[in-house]
């Protein structure tokens, strides 16, 4: 079985970049072929060099590159792109047309079966529209965010109406062209059908977010019960994402006398600054800084719980990547999340850690304070492991999906 598969990438190692490597090296794995066309990555970065364990992809790797080019060449080549492509001038066109005549040439030599897209930049897809309308290969969309012009505050991007309209005449032919679209949770579908409800007449499937492969799972050792109780947060904490009743409930728990430690792998940025400084907790927050991939899964491995903040929705439709890398951790998990919400489902139903309202503080203090008395008593790995939940994002399970589905 040979598949193409375009989206964000490594060597770059941010969130989404993340996932897509994990589930190419499942793929590869469990004896599939697959080809990655991507391109780098702007913005944030955990790392930006090929090293282990993904070294093993670079060969299937085509990053697209160009030269940006003056205005003139950058405005030409735009209106060339979106003739060849045969839309709109969405942003990254450029690119997208050299990704599909990439496309087209690798096909010609491998005769994949399939091609797998991967938001969260809306572009890839497509590459896939185009490339199946023209090879006639079946074609899997895969939408971990909401697409552009859905996403819900306070994330919203709030484009012009002219940009707004143009998105989603180009969403509504990729969501209705796709020989399946895939979700990685039912609340992230739901969300896509509220806003396209002809979603429900097509082949919809949701498929997790895949852990980490066995073969390159590290071998952890875990520590013995610290004597402070330590939490810990991977990933930088954005506006968005508003810790702000988390600190404040770690502040009255300190008053209270209880001894907490909560370190965030990532930098501060003068919100969290203000917020520390409001709590007056700089004893008890620490940014730790950003580290590489496989090196912030040991440091995780050290604390006794894991901690998930997401942004105050009306609900919880994402399915945050971390929670694969806590729970394959078997770590406790403090969800910080909308109390309608993926997040809140997937602990309640499988247990694994304790979700709270993040509009809350009481709600928040109140699951510090259980998973506290739980650890004080040495219980807290045993009445909290995760492994139940891991168990649904195991890279034999999402790779069988994929299988099955191909």
């Amino acid at each position: 079985m040979k598949i193409l598969f375009v989206g964000a990438f490594l060597p770059y190692t941010f969130s989404e970049n993340l996932c897509n490597g994990k589930l190419v090296y499942a793929l590869q794995k469990a004896g599939i072929e697959v080809d990655v066309i991507s391109k780098e990555t702007e913005g944030p970065s955990y790392d930006t060099n090929w090293k282990e364990p993904w070294l093993s992809l670079k060969a299937y790797t085509h990053e697209i590159k160009y030269p940006v080019g003056n205005k003139l060449v950058r405005i030409i080549d735009t209106i060339y792109s979106c003739l060849r492509m045969r839309t709109f001038p969405i942003e990254g066109i450029r690119w997208t047309r050299r990704a599909y005549r990439e496309s087209l040439k690798l096909h010609r030599l491998k005769h994949y079966d399939a091609i797998l897209t991967r938001s969260p930049s809306d572009i890839y897809h497509l590459v896939g529209y185009r490339f199946s309308k023209k090879m006639g290969v079946k074609w899997l969309a895969n939408w971990n965010d909401p697409a552009r012009p859905i996403w819900p505050e306070p994330y919203t991007h709030h484009d012009s109406k002219w940009k707004q309209w143009i998105n989603s005449r180009f969403i509504i032919k990729c969501l209705k062209k796709a020989s399946a679209n895939t979700f990685p949770s039912q609340y992230l579908l739901e969300h896509f059908i509220t806003h396209y409800p002809f979603l429900k007449e097509l082949n919809t499937i949701i498929i997790p977010h895949i852990g980490l492969h066995d073969t390159i799972f590290p071998a952890i050792k875990f520590s013995e019960q610290n004597k402070t109780f330590c939490m810990c947060h991977s990933g930088n904490l954005s506006k968005e994402r508003n810790p702000d009743l988390l600190f404040k409930a770690i502040r009255e728990l300190s008053d209270d006398g209880y001894d907490i430690q909560f370190d965030i792998i990532g930098y501060s940025n003068d919100y969290l600054k203000d917020l520390v400084s409001k709590y007056d907790i700089n004893s008890k927050i620490h940014f730790i800084g950003s580290y590489p991939y496989m090196d912030t899964i040991m440091i995780m491995s050290k604390y006794d719980v894991l901690v998930l903040v997401e942004a105050i929705m009306q609900k919880g439709i994402f399915f945050p990547s971390k929670l694969t890398d806590y729970s394959q951790l078997g770590k406790p998990i403090l969800a910080v999340s909308p109390a309608n919400g993926f997040a809140h489902d997937a602990l309640n139903k499988y247990n694994g850690g304790i979700a709270v309202d993040n509009t809350d503080s009481n709600s928040i203090k109140n699951g510090i304070l259980r998973l506290y008395n739980s650890w004080k008593k040495g219980e807290l790995s045993k009445v909290f492991n995760s492994e139940a939940l891991y168990e649904n994002f195991s890279s034999n399970k999402i790779t069988g999906i994929y299988k099955t589905l191909i």
